[in-house]
């Protein structure tokens, strides 16, 4: 356990912690950009998923980074720990500060907006950027490239803006037609995403 808990801190130090000071930096800068006040829902629901949900792809792509560098790789392999492990502590933490990064948005726009709806606001919001930093995370996992995972988040990102629909289900910007019905099949979708790179980084450890 103490192993996990050096590599976990040596990872937030030195390899995640610049990620959130840019996923910070982004919230603030797009609140610089855009007024939160007397919004109704479906304004308040553009502002979450044009800006907000981007920020699933700062905190959940970078996971696997630091096993880009061979060392730290062959180091990680040698002390024969599980790996998954490692990850799964990782990737719970992303989703905290998401979850953590949406409310502070969703509590602004409660605020500043009372016509919009704070529930619907937050379980949309927090679905969608999970299901599209999940994408990059799966991506960077399959081809150990993070850059790769970046284009592969970006680049659904990009397809969805007026081609939504075309992905069903699985499309983007859901809220602001005001459709809740698909945020279980993106989370269920995003889940599978994760456990699904995560047993492929464990089965690559194993070789």
């Amino acid at each position: 356990m103490e192993k996990y808990a050096k590599l976990e801190k040596y990872y937030l130090k030195h390899h995640y912690f610049p990620h959130l000071l840019l996923a910070a930096f982004f919230c603030l800068l797009s609140g610089g950009f855009m007024s939160f006040r007397n919004l109704n829902q479906t304004q308040a629901a553009q502002v979450m998923e044009m800006y907000v949900i981007l920020t699933g792809i700062i905190l959940f792509v970078p996971v696997f980074m630091p096993e880009q560098d061979a060392d730290i790789w062959s180091l990680e392999r040698s002390k024969c720990m599980p790996m998954w492990k490692l990850y799964l502590k990782r990737t719970i933490t992303a989703a905290i500060v998401q979850a953590l990064i949406i409310s502070g948005f969703v509590l602004l726009l409660a605020k500043q907006s009372p016509a919009a709806d704070p529930g619907v606001l937050w379980s949309g919001s927090f679905c969608e950027a999970l299901f599209l930093g999940s994408i990059g995370y799966f991506c960077g996992a399959v081809f150990n490239q993070v850059i790769i995972g970046y284009m592969g988040s970006i680049l659904f990102f990009a397809a969805n803006i007026g081609l939504s629909e075309r992905f069903g289900v699985f499309g983007l910007f859901q809220m602001m037609r005001q459709n809740d019905s698909c945020l279980l099949w993106k989370l269920a979708a995003g889940v599978f995403f994760f456990i699904a790179a995560i047993v492929l980084r464990e089965r690559l450890a194993g070789k």
